[in-house]
């Protein structure tokens, strides 16, 4: 189990960053289309070897809109806000996710928040204050914000889920959302296949391993992580060192220096996360 969900923060990590490159080669359409065709193909292939059940029609809507919410709408926004914001700012802001899912929580399902959860939520949203507003002028206005919808986006997605794990394992439900999202996505299509022919090798590189392994084989091993887990959070609890991992990689692989106000506002972020899961832990 934990070498799956290993597995998946360090390849969601890379994610971030290569969307960096990405959206340097190719528009954020593009982008979103390709990344998600080759991710969908590659999750298409494993569940025929796996012999995977397929879903009842009376379901098929109800993937499409989590293949929307998870991940077509999702990985739009990511890259959009890719393209002015870096990697590490982009981690941590996705890294509330947690918290945006407790608060939806509260307001959908009814779940008390407690004092540790009201802190988190306190916690959090000030080091996305700091992140976003103090770095580099107001970033608000041109980044952050389609960041922040990225946010609540799989925020929503995690509490929908819960709908779909009545009826499917975390594994099939991955698949297919995945699958109905790259189908989504395919609007995009007619601007995409000729920017990739177009595209210089290192971004057609870029993109298959953004599609192949940041989400296929990344979902997948997160699905299988929370498939053998006894309790979630013993898999959630690696997507606190997620923002950690992006940094160091942003650096390393295309030299982004976090400035200080990344450092602030993800402490705060993180710590946020933390309180959220002690809270769930009491």
């Amino acid at each position: 189990m934990h070498i799956y969900a290993i597995i998946a923060i360090h390849l969601w990590a890379l994610g971030y960053v290569l969307t960096r490159v990405a959206v340097r080669h190719f528009t954020p359409e593009a982008v979103s289309f390709l990344r998600y065709l080759v991710a969908a193909t590659s999750l298409l292939l494993f569940a025929t070897a796996k012999k995977m059940r397929l879903p009842k029609l009376r379901d098929v809507p109800l993937l499409f809109l989590g293949g929307a919410i998870g991940f077509a709408v999702y990985v739009y926004m990511i890259n959009l806000g890719s393209q002015t914001l870096e990697a590490s700012n982009i981690s941590f802001i996705v890294s509330t996710a947690p918290i945006i899912t407790a608060l939806l929580a509260r307001i959908v399902l009814h779940e008390k928040m407690g004092l540790l959860g009201w802190l988190s939520v306190l916690c959090a949203f000030t080091g996305v204050g700091i992140i976003t507003l103090f770095d580099g002028g107001f970033a608000f206005t041109s980044g952050a914000i389609w960041i922040c919808f990225a946010a609540i986006l799989v925020s929503t997605y995690n509490i929908y889920q819960r709908k779909l794990l009545r009826r499917y394992s975390p594994l099939e439900i991955t698949t297919y959302c995945v699958i109905a999202g790259a189908l989504l996505l395919s609007v995009f299509a007619p601007q995409s296949f000729p920017q990739l022919l177009n595209a210089e090798p290192i971004g057609i590189a870029v993109i298959i391993i953004l599609g192949m392994f940041s989400a296929g084989i990344a979902y997948a091993c997160w699905a299988c992580a929370l498939s053998l887990a006894e309790k979630t959070s013993e898999v959630t609890n690696y997507m606190f060192v997620t923002p950690i991992i992006t940094t160091i990689l942003g650096l390393v692989l295309i030299g982004e220096i976090p400035g200080i106000s990344v450092f602030i506002g993800g402490f705060l972020v993180l710590m946020g996360v933390v309180l959220i899961n002690k809270r769930k832990t009491l």
